[in-house]
């Protein structure tokens, strides 16, 4: 399993400062996570919270679903979601983005 840093750091950015459209994204995707048998739950005693992550990559929900990469799903769930959207996602790959 490989990771790409970038599209972890700019996902994490994008979760604090995200537009509309990214929100909405966001919020898609989450519901087709919220069904997924890979999804995960930890419970954080300390904290008193409990984190959701993808059992597939290991990366918490609540970032995961504002990468900005095209079905970033590791199990390739997100197209409908992210096909609706092309243009959001077209727009993003045509920019070079630095951290």
């Amino acid at each position: 399993m490989s990771f790409d840093i970038q599209e972890i750091t700019r996902a994490w950015i994008d979760s604090f400062f995200a537009t509309d459209e990214q929100k909405n994204i966001a919020k898609k995707r989450n519901e087709i996570c919220q069904s997924c048998p890979s999804l995960k739950v930890k419970f954080q005693k300390r904290k008193k919270i409990s984190v959701q992550y993808c059992g597939e990559c290991g990366c918490p929900i609540s970032k995961k679903i504002f990468s900005r990469k095209y079905n970033a799903c590791p199990l390739l769930k997100w197209e409908p979601v992210d096909s609706e959207n092309k243009n959001f996602f077209e727009s993003k790959s045509k920019k070079t983005d630095i951290i």
